[in-house]
């Protein structure tokens, strides 16, 4: 990497975003040079993450605006479940099986927006740092 080009881009990097970069620096370059690009990032991460200081207040944990939707369809549709079970459309087991069905689907759903809300709103956010960053321990 002497007169290359270097390539800059300022943006949060995930696990999958690093594998990635990896991967295209030993196709690119080989195991020698992508092992010391390796050792590089892993130095500049101990060092920002000793360095970030980050922390989790209340206001970090964000709920997003759909939720009250999602709990409310979550519920209608539980509502319904019940109607069937009394009118003795369905069995006792379905009926527990389509509640339970129908919290999974909602919780979900309810993840899913929450990551997007943490996308849009704030990806530097220590709540979604620390739960989507890949790093663990």
């Amino acid at each position: 990497m002497t007169n290359e080009k270097m390539i800059f881009r300022n943006r949060v990097v995930d696990k999958g975003q690093l594998r990635n970069l990896i991967s295209w620096a030993f196709t690119n370059y080989g195991t020698a040079r992508t092992a010391v690009m390796a050792d590089k990032l892993k130095d500049l991460g101990f060092r920002y993450a000793t360095k970030a200081g980050v922390s989790i207040s209340v206001d970090d944990l964000m709920v997003p605006p759909t939720k009250r939707l999602l709990l409310e369809a979550a519920e209608e549709e539980i509502r319904a479940t019940e109607i069937r079970y009394q009118r003795g459309e369905i069995t006792e087991v379905e009926r527990f099986q389509k509640v339970i069905d129908t919290w999974n689907g909602t919780s979900e759903a309810l993840k899913d927006e929450v990551v997007v809300h943490f996308k849009k709103t704030n990806p530097l956010n220590s709540v979604y740092m620390m739960a989507f960053s890949g790093a663990r321990g």
